[in-house]
């Protein structure tokens, strides 16, 4: 992966779907092969290796409905997502689902065999958790591409090399030469590339096929790595000279990372407030839908309370309304965003938005506050995972409750050494988190614990406003969260394996789904 983008990789992307690194990845993949295949796709066969994680959930949690969705063209958070299946047969696509073992080293693996009248294509793939993708085989050629670049692919009728009429056409373009069952010049690049330049091309009796995959990310890969700092040691010693606040400096990272402005990416990041604030809003009316386990429960706790039943304060009954309220959303297909993750999508805005109901912030401090949440993932998704099937629950809600502590401390007007303090404690707290859905659905306990991981955070936060000692810096606890991640078995690590995901009553529920499911398929047929 290129270097971390807070706008990419930690505030975003805003996505329908059960999870990000299914179904946003996945989606992302699809639009990169639909691209691959001219926007002509007519028989796409998907192979899952029984190593990884999706043969088990690539169904449940959402893997088949965005890739499928990709394959159609769709953007993430496009509304026709829940009816993904009548669509893709609707535009004339058949789809087989393979479960074979290729090797497959990393555990959100797809590979892809794709068709049409007059041309066929592979592409390998992975999924590295967030929404995040890499492209690494193409026709059997390597490569690395991310979906944040232009890029160009001119496949070669021989493969004696790159003819020096191709190479005078892409003139000073900086091209590489991929060999695989054939051979392909790869171009990358910031910017469009010029259609005079496509035309020519095609028009070459060297070149066979021009190919342009389009970008997939909001915000481009970077034309170079010269970034102020990437770790938070490197954050603090760049600030010793310049004494710039956490949003101040997640801002210098970003603008540095992208080229944008500081008014564009505040802009950005206040747009994803909003979705957030939607989300909770419309979640606190209640939801519905069929293809979910948990009813809607936000109106239990809202009588709970006003009822004068509940135990905690009134911060932690907003907290957990507001988690409640953007889980329910995104259990019935609603519009979320993955920050940074959609399994873990309630933490943030929960415990921002629940703790601002009782500060009353403005809108600023609150975009503030994302900012500082912001520069906190960027640390963690450079240093460790924000992908359960790596690091469990831990990389999920772990991350975003140490993203939203750091947020809270600066929304209470703490200061920077705060922040980071309050980070440290709250992703200290959260090792070894499982990620064992039940009934391999991204409902529970992922509720219990998006509510419980932003709880830490208002506590961590709490107790480094105080004065707590966080003791190990946020550095080495990144660190060591990798290392306690790749020691969990992978049978708690988001396949649906081991823990509540095979407990008696889960497969039960599982089996209850399938049935009522298959009931609703034979009766719209």
């Amino acid at each position: 992966m290129s270097s971390v983008s807070i706008l990419n990789h930690v505030l975003g992307p805003i996505m329908r779907g059960p999870s990000s690194s299914h179904s946003a990845a996945a989606l992302r993949i699809g639009r990169i092969a639909l691209d691959l295949m001219g926007g002509r796709i007519e028989t796409a066969q998907v192979d899952y290796d029984p190593n990884g994680s999706l043969v088990t959930t690539h169904d449940c949690q959402g893997s088949d409905l965005g890739l499928f969705g990709g394959l159609m063209g769709w953007n993430a958070d496009d509304h026709r997502l829940p009816d993904y299946a009548d669509h893709i047969v609707s535009q004339g696509i058949t789809v087989n689902i393979n479960y074979v073992d290729y090797g497959a080293t990393h555990p959100n693996t797809y590979r892809l065999r794709l068709g049409n009248e007059s041309e066929s294509h592979t592409l390998t793939a992975i999924s590295l958790g967030g929404g995040m993708v890499e492209i690494q085989n193409v026709d059997g050629a390597d490569l690395l591409l991310t979906g944040g670049s232009h890029v160009l692919l001119v496949f070669l009728k021989d493969q004696t090399g790159v003819p020096a009429v191709v190479a005078n056409k892409l003139g000073n373009e900086n091209f590489l030469l991929r060999s695989g069952d054939c051979q392909f010049v790869e171009v990358q690049s910031l910017s469009p590339f010029d259609a005079q330049l496509l035309e020519d091309l095609q028009g070459l009796d060297e070149v066979s096929a021009v190919k342009v995959l389009n970008p997939v990310l909001p915000v481009l890969d970077p034309a170079n790595d010269d970034l102020p700092f990437r770790t938070c040691d490197e954050m603090l010693q760049f600030n010793q000279s310049h004494q710039f606040t956490l949003p101040q400096l997640a801002i210098e990272y970003e603008s540095a990372r992208s080229g944008m402005p500081a008014s564009e990416i505040v802009e950005h990041v206040r747009g994803v407030l909003h979705v957030m604030q939607e989300g909770v809003q419309k979640g606190s009316l209640g939801t519905e839908f069929a293809d979910r386990i948990l009813p809607s429960q936000v109106g239990r706790f809202q009588q709970a309370r006003d009822d004068g039943k509940l135990i905690g304060g009134s911060v932690l009954h907003d907290v957990i309304l507001a988690v409640t309220a953007v889980l329910e959303i995104k259990s019935s297909m609603g519009t979320i965003v993955a920050a940074p993750t959609a399994g873990s999508c309630g933490v943030l805005p929960g415990a921002l938005l629940g703790v601002a109901a009782s500060l009353n912030p403005s809108e600023d401090a609150l975009v503030d506050a994302l900012l500082s949440c912001g520069m906190i993932g960027q640390f963690i998704a450079r240093g460790a995972t924000f992908a359960a099937e790596e690091g469990g629950c831990m990389a999920e809600c772990g991350s975003a409750s140490s993203m939203v502590a750091a947020g809270l401390v600066t929304l209470n007007g703490g200061n920077i050494n705060q922040a980071i303090a309050a980070a440290s404690m709250a992703l200290q707290n959260s090792f070894g988190m499982t990620c064992d859905t039940v009934a391999n659905r991204v409902e529970a306990p992922c509720l219990g614990k998006n509510t419980m991981a932003a709880a830490n955070a208002v506590t961590s936060a709490d107790m480094a406003i105080a004065g707590y000692e966080h003791l190990i810096p946020l550095d080495e606890v990144i660190a060591a969260m990798a290392e306690v991640g790749s020691a969990l078995p992978r049978e708690i690590c988001c396949t649906g394996l081991g823990g509540l995901a095979i407990t008696p009553t889960s497969k039960q529920i599982e089996q209850r789904l399938v049935q009522i499911n298959a009931d609703r398929v034979s009766t719209s047929d």
